[in-house]
Formats: structure tokens, sequence, C-alpha cells
């Protein structure tokens, strides 16, 4: 009995590390850069997070200011083709890029990260092969 509930624990620690690692993550919220490169949350009352995406890019939209930059960062929902960067006249801009957390966050810690981290604790302690 012992065995086959070792096996269980197995097929479910392979299931959440295929599952994670097979999303786009990409990092969600809203920033402000200031001209002396510090972040501030507080104007948007929000954290930079992370979040899975559909497809195969992920997405910074930004808003140049006199001495400061806003940020906004997500999925592409389908608005990129490609990798790179347009900025209009105005100082609004898009950047669009593919891979995971490759739009600039600076959020550091993913859930996938930590669900993995978590599984493996669990594995490690109650699984002996």
């Amino acid at each position: 009995m012992i065995l086959n509930n070792k096996i269980v624990h197995f097929f479910i620690f392979a299931a959440l590390v295929t599952v994670t690692s097979a999303q786009l993550r990409c990092y969600y919220g809203i920033s402000t850069q200031n001209a002396n490169e510090t972040v501030d949350y507080s104007s948007a009352n929000k954290m930079i997070t992370s979040i899975s995406c559909p497809g195969s890019f992920c997405m910074r939209n930004y808003q140049k200011h006199r001495n400061s930059q806003s940020n906004s960062y997500g999925c592409a929902n389908n608005a990129c083709t490609s990798s790179g960067c347009t900025e209009d006249t105005n100082g609004r801009g898009s950047c669009c890029c593919r891979g995971d957390f490759c739009n600039s966050g600076y959020f550091k810690t993913t859930v996938s990260s930590m669900i993995l981290t978590i599984a493996s604790m669990y594995f490690s302690m109650y699984m002996h092969f």
C-alpha cells in the first residue's frame, strides 16, 4: 500500500511540474518609474504580480512624462505578432516579448516557483524512493 501511495504522489508532482512549466508567465500590474529609477507602486495602489497568459507573448505599455514613466504589464492577448517596441511622438509605447517574465516587471517571486518549491519540499520530506 505504501508503494502505491508513493506512485500516486509522484504522478501528482509530475503533473504539477508539467502544468506550471507549460504556461506562459508574464508580469502584471502598474508602476511608476521616476527619473532616478525608483519604482512607486502606491500611485496605482497595486503591486506587480505574475499571471498565466494565453499565447506566447507578454506586453508592457508605457507613457513617458516629464520626470517619470508609467508602466503597465500584462498578457499581449493576441496584440503581438513579434518581439519589439514601438513608441509614438507623445511618449506612449508598447513592447512585446516572447518568453516567461520577459516584460520587465519588478516582482521576482512567481506563483509557479512557489508551487514547485512547496511540492519539492513535501516530496523530499515524505517520499523516500
